[in-house]
């Protein structure tokens, strides 16, 4: 089940314009959105699709202050969607909510009559992308998963790295008695990393299942992944790491030169096979529909229209590739312009694990850069 806050960013939303726009029955029903029950009861009633999968909001006995904000951001967003003159919505709309449906490519939350939303918070995030996606939208590859950004472009720093990882856990070890552990009580979890004669023995608790794995004192990267699970990896090796080798100089170090040669081979493939007279437009989240990418924060509300792929005019030129390590991160800056207004914006693809190094493949999340405009991709309502 999503996140409460996920639901709640787009549920306030669709609500809040359900009841502006007369479908409630009471505009004073507004206030009723900071109480958990009468918040879900009313998004049953003015969302004309299904929200049973949001009912993990009506379990809650009330809103942290948090939530609360939330939802207060949710409400100045539909005020500015209703007020705002650029948007027809007639009384009681059609409203959908299409959140729930993870297996859908393009970005809308919400449907508000002919209007789609895409809706941000306090984030600078444009997509939570795969590194196969990046490679796609840029190359026009037709990889449909598991491209690793330090297997598959620095393969013999990102093995070096794991074996200073585990050397430095080893010495650890060795000085505290041969053990380390954590302990959660309020979820319920704890673990260990054990020494033992010759072997390593990781035991986990949590979840439902214990779960142990053991193995050599001098262990490979293969034979740590063959012989562990993600929970392992998780929960155990990559809580460590955060916890014990967070400041470790070796560690460190061996981490940085892999994001560094990983991103540098990364843009220098991407540079060499650039073509993306048509995968650009993927890249920049435009789709077959056009919709609106709304950002709510503190300061107040944006909104901007994403034109159809039909109508996107290929404006949008890239300047630069690069690979950018700051501190340790692997990251791929792109500088795009838009060939009419010439202005630029730099978006940040930030590879990285998202559940513990060495775990798993890392994403390539796509951010955009702090204090640039999305003006340069798209048109600004609001």
């Amino acid at each position: 089940m999503a996140d409460i806050k996920t639901h709640l960013r787009e549920l306030s939303v669709a609500t809040a314009v359900g009841i502006i726009k007369g479908k409630s029955g009471n505009s004073r029903d507004i206030e009723d959105l900071y109480e958990p029950s009468l918040f879900f009861n009313l998004a049953k009633k003015v969302v004309d699709n299904d929200v049973v999968s949001a009912s993990n909001i009506s379990s809650l006995p009330s809103f942290s202050l948090e939530l609360k904000q939330i939802i207060k951001n949710g409400i100045k967003l539909a005020e500015v969607i209703t007020n705002n003159s650029y948007f027809t919505i007639p009384d009681k709309p059609t409203i959908k909510w299409l959140g729930n449906d993870t297996q859908k490519d393009d970005p809308t939350d919400i449907v508000i009559d002919k209007y789609n939303f895409s809706l941000k918070e306090e984030s600078f995030i444009l997509e939570n992308m795969g590194l196969y996606k990046l490679l796609n939208c840029y190359t026009g590859s037709n990889y449909s998963s598991g491209r690793h950004i330090f297997k598959d472009y620095a393969k013999e720093e990102y093995e070096k790295w794991f074996d200073c990882t585990w050397s430095e856990m080893m010495s650890y070890l060795s000085s505290r008695g041969g053990k380390w552990f954590y302990r959660s009580i309020s979820k319920g979890k704890a673990g260990s990393i054990s020494l033992s004669n010759d072997k390593i023995i990781f035991s986990y608790e949590g979840d439902n299942r214990p779960i142990v794995a053991i193995l050599p004192k001098k262990s490979t990267l293969s034979a740590f992944e063959l012989n562990t699970d993600s929970k392992i990896r998780e929960q155990l090796f990559a809580r460590f790491i955060n916890e014990r080798l967070q400041y470790n100089e070796p560690y460190n170090a061996a981490k940085k030169k892999c994001a560094v040669v990983a991103s540098n081979n990364l843009a220098k493939e991407l540079r060499k096979n650039l073509k993306y007279s048509d995968g650009l437009a993927r890249f920049l989240r435009i789709h077959d529909e056009e919709y609106y990418y709304a950002k709510t924060t503190s300061s107040g509300v944006e909104i901007f229209r994403v034109p159809s792929n039909k109508d996107y005019k290929n404006e949008i030129s890239i300047d630069s590739i690069i690979g950018s390590v700051p501190d340790k991160q692997a990251n791929i800056l792109t500088t795009i312009r838009n060939k009419r207004t010439n202005k630029t914006l730099v978006l940040r693809n930030e590879c990285r694990f998202s559940h513990g190094q060495f775990n798993g493949t890392p994403e390539a999340k796509m951010y955009y850069e702090r204090g640039g405009s999305l003006e340069a991709i798209y048109q600004r309502i609001a």
